[in-house]
């Protein structure tokens, strides 16, 4: 599976070893062990008996999220272990692969064709705000899409203080607006 030529993502096989596959297989794979780590209750507890309760804490800092080497770690006093954060960001990083995948080399067919690109740019641009605001995927992650990214900084999808818009050329973004008004 790939994003574009400088972008080949592959799968830990059964010796743990970086393996080469279709991207049809990649994602079959990935949904089935995002699957799986969701539906392990060590990983995430479901019991409402393990739930803590902070009467007076109005939000979570979106740092809270960051994996952490102390005692102390989001999510300890409801039962989430100390890798929660580490695998969420995993879970995150897998998302941002197929997203970047699809836009590689599924845009314009089928989505372009089919009228979807809108439902498509909505649903990756909201994955976007949320992963990067909480620290799931870092600047370097969104190199596949990085021209995306300008372009939605330089259009307004991005609003000016979310850290999306932070990762963002946004002098390449108006550039890219600019090309586009031309070619119109």
């Amino acid at each position: 599976m790939s994003a574009g030529r400088a972008h080949s993502y592959t799968w830990l096989n059964n010796r743990l070893e970086p393996t080469e596959i279709p991207a049809h297989k990649y994602m079959s794979l990935m949904k089935r062990w995002i699957s799986a780590k969701i539906d392990d209750v060590q990983l995430f507890p479901t019991s409402p008996s393990t739930v803590s309760f902070a009467p007076n804490a109005a939000f979570v800092s979106v740092t809270a999220f960051s994996v952490s080497d102390s005692e102390d770690w989001v999510g300890r006093s409801s039962g989430f272990p100390k890798e929660f954060a580490s695998t969420c960001k995993t879970i995150f990083l897998q998302m941002f692969r197929v997203y970047a995948h699809l836009y590689w080399s599924h845009f314009v067919d089928p989505f372009y064709h089919l009228n979807l690109e809108k439902q498509l740019n909505s649903c990756f641009s909201n994955f976007l705000l949320t992963a990067t605001s909480l620290d799931m995927l870092r600047a370097e992650d969104l190199e596949p899409v990085q021209m995306l990214v300008d372009l939605w900084a330089a259009n307004g999808t991005f609003p000016p203080k979310s850290k999306a818009y932070s990762f963002a050329h946004v002098k390449s973004g108006e550039k890219l607006m600019q090309c586009g008004l031309e070619a119109s």
